[in-house]
Parts: C-alpha cells; sequence; structure tokens
C-alpha cells in the first residue's frame, strides 16, 4: 500500500498539483482525530481520510481552491447541524485543519526533503518534519534528524530548535507553534505500526488482509515456503521462512509499534516464538490458542524462569470474544483487538 508521503513525492515529481489536509487540532466528537491526513488531487479524487462525510467534502472543496498557487490555510470547520446530520453524528465538535497546496513548479530543495522523507519512512527511522508559514501564507519546509542534522533550510528558531533536541516533539500528533509573524508545524515521523504474524496458515492468511485495509505495516514469518511466499501474500512488506522458529526476531527490530500475534501450525513453536517475543518492547502479543493450551505453555515457560507477570501481559486465548469460528472470523476478532490496542496505545503514549 502506497502511503501519503510516497504519492506526495510521486506527485511532486510528476508536477501534479495537490493538496494535503492534516487535522491539526479536534474538539468534541469528531470523525478523526489530530494527525489524520487525506491528499486531494484537482478532479477531487482523494487518499486518505479525515472522517468522510460532510466534513470532508467541505475540507476537499477548500483544497481545491488553494490549487491556484502553493499556500497554506489553516480553517476551522464546526460540526454543525447540517454537518452532523450528514455524518450520523450525535454529537458535535470542531476541527482544526491545515491544508497546504502544492503547484508546479516545487523548488528542488523541497523535493529533496520529501524524497528524504519518503527514505526514512521506508526504513522506519524517526524525525520531525518542520513546516514554516510565513505571513504572506507561503512556506518551506525541512526535516531535522534523530541527530539533530537539517534537511532543506534551516529556518527553526533556535527556541523551537532546543525543544526539538530535547525530544519535546514526540506525541502521535502535529504540534503548532506561533514564533514572531510566522507558525510553525512540527510533525513527529515514527515508525509504522508494525504486525509481525508468525504462522502463514489460514488465519495468518485472513490477517494479514485485513493489516493492510487497516493500515498496519504487515511482517510474515513461518518455517514452511508454500505457506510464507509473495503470492499468498501480496501486500506484506516483508515474507520471511526460517529453518525453525529458534531465533524468530533474529534481523527484527521490535519497538513499541510493534504487534506480534503467534499462530503457528504447533504449541512447540507457539511456545519457542512466546519465549523470545517476551524479551521485547512489544506494544502488544497475542497468542492463539484454547486455555488448556494457555496453562501447558505457561507452566513450561514459568519452569525455565519465565516470571508470571510477563506472561499476564500476553492476550491470550486471543481476539475479542465474539464467537468466531472461520479462520476469517477468528482473523476479524483478533484484528479488533489489535485495533483496540492501537487506539488505546495511542491515546495513553508511554
Amino acid at each position: 500500500m502506497t502511503s501519503l508521503i510516497q504519492e506526495s513525492l510521486e506527485l511532486l515529481n510528476n508536477g501534479t498539483p495537490f493538496a494535503l489536509a492534516v487535522i491539526i487540532g479536534h474538539k468534541g466528537s469528531t470523525p478523526r482525530t489530530s494527525g489524520s491526513k487525506m491528499l486531494v488531487r484537482l478532479d477531487k479524487s482523494i487518499s486518505g481520510t479525515i472522517g468522510g462525510g460532510l466534513v470532508e467534502a467541505k475540507v476537499m472543496n477548500a483544497c481545491v481552491d488553494l490549487l491556484d498557487q502553493s499556500r497554506s490555510e489553516i480553517m476551522d470547520f464546526t460540526l454543525d447541524q447540517e454537518i452532523k446530520a450528514g455524518m450520523d453524528m450525535v454529537c458535535g465538535g470542531s476541527l482544526t485543519v491545515w491544508i497546504r497546496s502544492f503547484v508546479p513548479p516545487c523548488p528542488p530543495e523541497q523535493i529533496q526533503v520529501w524524497q528524504t522523507l519518503a527514505d526514512l519512512e521506508a526504513t522506519g527511522k524517526k524525525a520531525l518534519a518542520v513546516t514554516r508559514i510565513m505571513a504572506d501564507k507561503t512556506t518551506e519546509s525541512s526535516l531535522v534528524l534523530e541527530k539533530g542534522q537539517v534537511v532543506g533550510p534551516s529556518m527553526l528558531p533556535k527556541v523551537l530548535m532546543d525543544a526539538a533536541g530535547e525530544n519535546r516533539f514526540t506525541g502521535p500528533a502535529p504540534v503548532r507553534q506561533f514564533y514572531g509573524l510566522d507558525q510553525f508545524i512540527i510533525e513527529p515521523l515514527s515508525r509504522p505500526d508494525t504486525l509481525y504474524i508468525f504462522g502463514a496458515g489460514h488465519v495468518g492468511f485472513q490477517l494479514a488482509k485485513m493489516a493492510n485495509l487497516v493500515d498496519f505495516t504487515c511482517v510474515v514469518t513461518d518455517d514452511r515456503a508454500e505457506f510464507a511466499n509473495e503470492s499468498r501474500f501480496p501486500h506484506s512488506a516483508q515474507i520471511r521462512v526460517l529453518d525453525d522458529f529458534s531465533n524468530a526476531f533474529d534481523g527484527l527490530d521490535i519497538d513499541g509499534n510493534a504487534y506480534i500475534v503467534i499462530l503457528t501450525r504447533g504449541h512447540l513453536h507457539d511456545q519457542t516464538v512466546l519465549e523470545q517475543a517476551l524479551k521485547t518492547d512489544a506494544a502488544y502479543i497475542g497468542m492463539i490458542g484454547s486455555k488448556k493450551k494457555k496453562k501447558q505453555i505457561y507452566d513450561n515457560l514459568m519452569e525455565k524462569g519465565v516470571a508470571q507477570a510477563q506472561l499476564e501481559q500476553v492476550y491470550a486465548p486471543i481476539g475479542l470474544k465474539i464467537k468466531a469460528e472461520t479462520p476469517a472470523e477468528i482473523a476479524v476478532s483478533i484484528m479488533a483487538e489489535l485495533i483496540k490496542i492501537r487506539a488505546e496505545n495511542k491515546e495513553n503514549p508511554s
């Protein structure tokens, strides 16, 4: 699945005008929260979403209106009775949306900023994307990398640069800062939420398809090449075939944006993967199986010195209780649990 960063870079390189709409503030009941993005083309076709309904339509129209020249606008949208009716919403709220239009020609140094941004995203590296909005609504952007290097113009005031160096802009949403007559939008680029599926059987196959639909980067691991291959998992970012699961995490960089689902073809393999998973910083670890299987594996691991408190953090049996039976239904229950945990993590970042 092409990201909005990659798609934006392609449009810039092709000289195609477009606009980006980013929610930078929200209050009350809104369809999406801060950080949600939508790309709008001149024909009003879109990628991404800020929530759908009439409010999205109004933002789309505002985007197209800005496609006569490159500039920025920050606009407030109130979910009044008309908009709420069009969205079937009971409660109201308000959105602050930053709209930035890109009309060719784009300066080469700005294309370089976007190329670097795409490269960082592809390699899972962190950065801060900083956009300066001047009084005449023109903009310029730069990137502040993890070690403080700047790609693009060095236009960030010292007080904001110091804050960046102190990692004060680490949340999931953009930050709006005022300095003199200028505004700065600071967007943290973090690693994508990655779903690591251990087991490429029937449930893993269905789960990987759903991961693509709900914006998880997916890595599939199995010890059977006839199951773990590109033809079965065309949308997965990586497919790994191991000789066995004893070194299941070799070469993987598991952090707080990682979600681990264990679905191998046997109890012993599940235990082997789980023992290694418990040594990572993953945001979620889930294992399929019955309560009897869970007890057996937990007893085995505790005999090997694994603390009960660690095991209590594992989601097992996995998935929300929706009386799922088929592989697809089980995958739905697992994905629902993943979506829930991901949302909770973003609301309460550690």
